[in-house]
């Protein structure tokens, strides 16, 4: 399972202009040059150059010229953007969700990563319907995340009073997505 995953998320380089994207979306808050991108994605001067010129055509990335140095970011308030940010994400749990199937009826990505607003520092919010509690807690402490997972775990029993004590919260878990749940 572990080879697949990674060929899945290989995907997201495939090209220079996805190399490119990637990087840039890792932190929509921070500008860099184009040697930067290029030492980082392992692209070569002309591919990061006409990947970053593809881009901003796209609307997806911005320039700014300050002296002699140009600056490039990501457009963060583009719709594509965070969809990209999303897809990417839901790829980035995928082993994650694998460790916490046996133990779970529900996994439910909610927060800033399920809206494509994430940022380095950002935490992963996981909303957890488990059968067996303690063993999803086992699995995640054995879990190496480079973001802090945050996991609010709770079985079927515990559910109805948690939904009536705490409605705004399920509100958020509710709008977020679905990375697994058991079928039947």
């Amino acid at each position: 399972m572990g080879k697949r995953n990674n060929k899945v998320i290989d995907i997201f380089g495939a090209t220079n202009s996805l190399k490119v994207l990637s990087y840039l979306a890792q932190d929509p808050s921070k500008e860099f040059l184009a040697s930067e991108i290029q030492k980082t994605t392992l692209a070569s001067r002309a591919g990061v150059y006409f990947a970053l010129k593809e881009l901003m055509r796209q609307g997806l990335v911005s320039q700014e010229r300050r002296g002699k140095v140009i600056f490039y970011r990501i457009v963060y308030d583009d719709a594509a953007i965070k969809q990209f940010k999303i897809l990417k994400n839901v790829f980035s749990l995928r082993p994650i969700v694998a460790k916490l199937k046996p133990f779970s009826r529900k996994i439910v990505l909610y927060g800033s990563y399920s809206r494509g607003e994430n940022d380095p520092a950002s935490d992963i919010d996981l909303f957890i319907l488990s059968k067996d509690p303690e063993a999803t807690k086992d699995a995640l402490s054995s879990l190496k995340t480079k973001q802090k997972l945050q996991t609010v775990i709770k079985t079927a029993t515990e559910m109805a009073s948690f939904k009536e004590s705490e409605k705004v919260f399920m509100q958020e878990v509710e709008r977020g997505i679905v990375l697994w749940e058991e079928k039947g």
